[in-house]
């Protein structure tokens, strides 16, 4: 009986460690994309890209998308953690 506890918890950690590693990854890219996005948005005056303001705001939208997805990720694995090591 104890053997089958040990080997449930070790299974809940290392899904929620692989859920956290998940929302930090999805955060790191939401910055990259908006780093990107930067970057189209000050190479227009230039004359190096050529990009619509439609394409300007998809790529915004979907940092802010990713980068929301990333911090509810986070943060629910965070209380579940925080209640399964309440739990007896």
């Amino acid at each position: 009986m104890l053997h089958r506890q040990q080997s449930k918890r070790v299974s809940t950690k290392s899904f929620l460690s692989s859920g956290y590693v998940s929302g930090a990854l999805l955060i790191k890219l939401a910055k990259h994309l908006a780093l990107m996005t930067c970057l189209l948005i000050i190479g227009q005056p230039i004359g190096r890209f050529a990009v619509s303001q439609i394409d300007v705001f998809l790529m915004v939208l979907t940092a802010a998308v990713l980068h929301s997805i990333g911090r509810v990720l986070q943060s629910r694995l965070l209380q579940s953690e925080r209640l399964s090591s309440l739990a007896p």
